[in-house]
């Protein structure tokens, strides 16, 4: 992911947390949303430093979480 496409998708979450909280008011969807960047935030802090997963693994689970993230904020 390029620093422009990261950017873009940083900015898709901020956007959408504001439309959860404040327009649809959909605490179950903003929920959802807020679990997900946490699974991935952790996704970042585990693996290679603790022994747990390879470098090859770890990046694997931020591959998914970013995947989970996606489907959240564009619907996939």
């Amino acid at each position: 992911m390029t620093q422009k496409q990261k950017i873009n998708f940083y900015e898709s979450v901020l956007h959408r947390i504001q439309l959860f909280r404040e327009v649809t008011m959909d605490e179950e969807r903003l929920a959802e949303l807020l679990s997900a960047i946490s699974r991935w935030s952790y996704s970042h802090r585990t693996g290679t430093g603790n022994g747990m997963l390879s470098e090859r693994g770890q990046k694997k689970l931020i591959t998914q979480e970013i995947k989970k993230l996606e489907g959240i904020l564009y619907g996939q």
